[in-house]
């Protein structure tokens, strides 16, 4: 087995972290630009120097150790449903407010817990819970409001009561069958 030369390691690092800059950077600047909806030249330099700014802090901060986030790429996959999801829960938030405004039905929400496990203290399970609370929170009709870790459940706000979505489904799927409890017909 032969002994690395000192500058590898370092190389390794530098390719490491101008990846891990440039993810940031890249998602800060869409961010950006989805915030400003705009392509003007100033508002794109801007949004490009914000972005190298917090990006050189976050690559810091997740250098320290401070963050663990690391998602899997076949997560990206998901993305179709989660737009499909949004356009969906836009119609039917625009069907109650025709409901409420021209035809004077009330419209309640609800708020419901869905088994969802924690999982540990790792970049994995962080990843996991951060990006299962943006895809429930970014569709209209539904928000996250609690992740109980005791519990192993998320509290969701919805406006229109509906069945579960993709990803909540999933995540009750997940939990029930990866991780069994005695009240599941269980003999444990």
């Amino acid at each position: 087995m032969e002994a690395r030369p000192p500058a590898e390691p370092r190389r390794d690092h530098l390719v490491r972290s101008t990846a891990t800059w440039l993810a940031w950077w890249v998602a800060l600047w869409l961010v950006w630009l989805l915030l400003v909806d705009t392509v003007q030249p100033d508002e794109l330099l801007v949004g490009a120097g914000a972005a190298a700014v917090a990006a050189t802090v976050g690559t810091v901060v997740q250098h320290r150790g401070y963050i663990r986030f690391s998602p899997r790429a076949a997560w990206l996959l998901e993305t179709p449903y989660l737009i499909g999801g949004i356009v969906v829960d836009c119609g039917l938030l625009a069907r109650a407010l025709w409901r409420c405004v021209v035809r004077r039905q009330p419209v309640r929400g609800e708020m419901i817990r869905v088994p969802f496990h924690h999982g540990e203290d790792t970049g994995r399970d962080g990843a996991r819970r951060a990006l299962v609370n943006f895809a429930v929170s970014i569709t209209p009709n539904s928000y996250v409001v609690d992740i109980d870790p005791e519990g192993d459940s998320l509290l969701v706000h919805r406006l229109v009561p509906v069945p579960l979505d993709r990803v909540l489904r999933r995540e009750e799927l997940r939990t029930h069958t990866t991780f069994p409890t005695t009240d599941q017909g269980g003999n444990q």
